[in-house]
């Protein structure tokens, strides 16, 4: 495939969305005074030609309009002749020698631009064409956007190109002290992990970049058929990032003043919070645990619920369970499951148990453990085909070394006398409670936090139902989300103990 047929990530924007960022930053302004006017990733021309019917709606006529300071790239040869053609058939304007048809990336130093506005590819590496993401790769660690102590980019990352372009263009094709303008994922500023990177706001050569500002398009459908969250946001070379920052967000119809500011490190995800609160939750005292405590998802049993899980479990003998009417294996293997009835009052019966064939240490039972308890044997085998086909690269490592029962999230933790559990999935409130005894907990649904004494559970319990606990998860802005309170969010909350525990 040539580079020049490649589509990746193309989001075309409308002409609303234009004419609000031009409004809301003067772009047009800028223009008319004289400055230049770049969009790296330009499509079919939309951001550039809706600012030049900006100006006609605005009463300007052509020739008032400094055509002569609009450049453009693409990389799609048939986007990038529709952009000239657009030009030459509303305008009577030959733009072809200001928009050039190449990679992004191929482009060196070449020319420096007042303003850059821009809508970049939003796509993931892992989702790029495999030639591509060979090409693009050597980019992340030339633009800093690999993390530290790494040499190259893992082929599962999630980082999304258009966190690539932003750097690449603001340090090679921005003047100093220039600024940007992009439509883009707000994963880039409120998601966790791949985007941290990005956070940084560093380029090459030790300089620095900053955001201004950024609007949320929550309540807005600028682009069809999209489902992650985006919007807008304003960048500034050559600036060093402060905190907080300015936060608009579309919802009921109205644009909602908030801020957003990482509330522990630069690099975490932005909160969005009122003033009020950032005020307070600025001076929030992590709660100190032991380590060996930290949170952590439940059983996750990589796509073998049926296996592992039950419905109804009753006394079958001395030493085992009849699970769902019909299957016979050990108790020492079968534990009550949490459930979301045992979070409402009044329902503290399991209803539903979990198999999992470890040791209380836990590792996964031997092999020659396997083998002589005879009804798990048995059981085990009958789904030896279907646990040995289980996909994914952590479960892989247990299936390479010969342990095809094996679940993750499974540990010396799952055997804590205490658990601290919370909802991690689908809520809106934090509500956590404490389950005593032999409970594990469900790994899409919940994430908790061992304990190895009702002294330390009861002390960690009552700090966790600090009304700031809840406020710093609500500012994630996750809630009715998979990613509400997981243990990666929760532990941002949290420091290793030293020594006694301490109140807020």
């Amino acid at each position: 495939m040539s580079d020049h047929s490649l589509k990746i990530g193309d989001i075309f924007t409308p002409k609303e969305s234009v004419d609000f960022a031009i409004n809301q930053f003067g772009i047009f302004d800028d223009w008319l005074a004289g400055k230049t006017i770049f969009d790296p990733t330009c499509g079919d021309g939309n951001l550039l030609f809706f600012l030049v019917e900006h100006g006609l709606d605005k009463g300007y006529s052509l020739q008032d309009l400094p055509l002569n300071n609009l450049y453009g790239n693409e990389l799609n040869l048939s986007y990038h002749q529709k952009a000239v053609d657009r030009f030459q058939a509303a305008f009577s304007y030959d733009i072809s020698q200001q928009i050039s048809n190449r990679d992004i990336f191929k482009i060196e130093t070449e020319k420096k631009y007042d303003v850059i506005f821009g809508n970049p590819p939003w796509q993931n590496f892992v989702d790029l064409p495999e030639n591509y993401k060979t090409f693009i790769k050597p980019f992340f660690k030339k633009y800093q956007l690999i993390a530290k102590g790494k040499s190259t980019l893992l082929g599962n990352s999630r980082v999304d190109i258009c966190a690539l372009v932003i750097k690449k263009v603001i340090t090679d094709h921005l003047i100093a002290n220039g600024k940007g303008y992009f439509f883009l994922p707000l994963s880039l500023f409120l998601n966790d992990g791949a985007h941290a990177v990005f956070r940084q706001m560093s380029m090459p050569n030790d300089e620095y970049f900053a955001v201004n500002r950024i609007f949320d398009f929550k309540g807005i459908k600028a682009f069809d058929g999209i489902a992650t969250r985006y919007g807008l946001a304003e960048f500034e070379r050559n600036k060093t990032q402060e905190h907080p920052i300015s936060y608009s967000i579309f919802d009921g119809g109205n644009w909602i003043e908030k801020i957003v500011s990482p509330l522990f490190h630069p690099t975490d995800p932005y909160n969005i919070l009122e003033e009020e609160d950032y005020k307070h939750l600025k001076s929030f005292e992590k709660i100190k645990i032991p380590k060996k405590s930290f949170p952590r998802q439940g059983v996750n049993t990589c796509g073998a619920n049926s296996i592992f899980f039950f419905d109804t479990c009753e006394e079958h003998d001395e030493n085992h369970y009849l699970l769902n009417e019909k299957i016979v294996l050990p108790k020492q293997y079968v534990f009550p499951l949490i459930t979301s009835k045992n979070f409402q009052s009044g329902q503290d019966q399991p209803q539903k148990w979990v198999l999992l064939p470890y040791n209380t240490n836990g590792k996964p039972i031997e092999p020659s453990q396997l083998s002589t308890t005879d009804k798990l044997d048995t059981y085990l085998n009958q789904h030896r085909e279907t646990l040995s086909k289980r996909k994914g690269t952590m479960i892989g490592g247990w299936l390479k070394r010969g342990y095809w029962w094996a679940c993750l999230g499974v540990g010396p933790y799952n055997y804590a006398p205490y658990k601290i559990v919370w909802q991690a999935y689908g809520k809106k409130v934090f509500h956590p409670q404490m389950f005593m005894g032999e409970w594990q907990v469900n790994q899409s649904l919940q994430a908790y936090i061992p304990c190895w004494s009702k002294e330390q559970a009861e002390e960690i319990y009552e700090k966790l139902k600090h009304p700031f606990v809840e406020r710093y998860l609500q500012s994630l802005r996750m809630e009715g989300t998979m990613n509400w309170a997981q243990p990666g969010k929760m532990k941002k909350l949290l420091e290793e103990e030293t020594n006694n525990l301490t109140l807020f």
